[in-house]
């Protein structure tokens, strides 16, 4: 795998924000690696993120995992991204991690689907993100699913 070249997947600038609400930037390198061999198909989403303080690497089969495991170690610092991958209120699917390297997210509801204007990157922010832990997050996800069985089996 080492001598596999690692693809740039951009580089992102955002802010963090600790337990005192204080805010200070931070910004990501993203670069993956994708090869073949005879157990099949293999990718590695790396993830560098640097801040005044610090830095976390880290990496996974999908960006937005790797962007888990980073935040879990923030979090340990009390230190929160201020981006759509750590928002509380998204859900990720399994298209957008197979097909895009789970660099999208979608921005939803309880109870409804959301849309394709409800895609946002995992590494933008708006007015309307709440960074959150990673546990937090999951459970929004399971009450996502709980919600939209719920509707299913009234029709």
């Amino acid at each position: 795998m080492s001598n596999i070249p690692e693809t740039p997947y951009g580089q992102y600038e955002f802010f963090l924000k600790n337990s005192s609400d204080h805010l200070f930037p931070a910004s990501v390198e993203l670069g993956c690696r994708d090869w073949n061999d005879n157990r099949g198909r293999h990718t590695d989403c790396r993830i560098l993120m640097k801040w005044a303080n610090g830095e976390i690497e880290c990496m996974d089969w999908h960006f937005f995992g790797a962007l888990k495991l980073i935040r879990r170690q923030l979090a340990l610092q009390d230190i929160y991204p201020i981006c759509y991958g750590a928002n509380r209120n998204i859900i990720v699917t399994g298209m957008a991690l197979e097909m895009g390297l789970g660099l999208k997210v979608y921005k939803a509801k309880i109870g409804s689907y959301p849309t394709r204007h409800d895609l946002v990157r995992i590494f933008a922010t708006g007015e309307d993100v709440e960074p959150v832990t990673v546990e937090i997050q999951e459970e929004f996800q399971r009450q996502w699913v709980e919600s939209i069985n719920r509707n299913q089996g009234m029709g």
